[in-house]
């Protein structure tokens, strides 16, 4: 019997993860500003907190991101995501066994189309990252925000760069590794 497996295209997880951050933005722009305001809140964008409200950031923080990957599983759908992820802990063992098997056979066979897209991910995100750094190092954005009284004069630049940054590419790294690891065990085999 001959084994099939999912081919990838040198630049294909990047183009369905622009694809679906695109498709459901209002969403995930959501749930990536509450996981900001967390950290912003965390950082001290607004002053010293406790250290409980730093412990309830937090669960809020990963709450929000899980969110994201329920969404992203779930094609949109939150809740049919958490089904589809509990769906994985009723598999047998011989479904495991196939699981493994479409794993191994889909990165070899894929292998530089892999190792392409994370690439372009890594560039995508140096050079987002670069872009950030350079908004508050070389800008006066920080002192703007300080002067209406948007962030505490003693914050640093950490509250709003981690806000701009689960606003934007934590929620497009976290859509291209969940999207990578459906693909790679062939999601749409394994839900019954």
């Amino acid at each position: 019997m001959k084994n099939t497996y999912a081919l990838l295209g040198f630049a294909d997880l990047i183009q369905k993860t622009d694809t679906y951050f695109k498709r459901n933005f209002i969403l995930i722009l959501s749930l990536g500003a509450v996981a900001g305001l967390g950290r912003f809140f965390q950082e001290g964008g607004y002053g010293e907190i406790t250290p409980s409200m730093h412990g309830i950031l937090e669960v809020v923080i990963n709450g929000a991101r899980l969110l994201i990957i329920f969404l992203i599983i779930g094609q949109g759908y939150v809740q049919i995501g958490f089904n589809n992820l509990t769906n994985l802990f009723r598999l047998t063992r011989d479904e495991w066994s196939h699981v493994w098997a479409t794993v191994k056979s889909n990165f070899s066979n894929n292998s530089i189309a892999i190792l392409t897209n994370f690439i372009i991910l890594i560039v995508v995100a140096v050079i987002f990252n670069i872009a950030l750094f350079a908004l508050f190092d070389y800008t006066t954005f920080l002192d703007w925000l300080k002067s209406t009284e948007l962030l505490s004069p003693t914050a640093s630049k950490w509250p709003v760069l981690l806000f701009f940054k689960n606003i934007s590419i934590i929620p497009f790294t976290l859509i291209f590794e969940t999207l990578f690891v459906m693909w790679i065990v062939e999601r749409n085999k394994l839900m019954k």
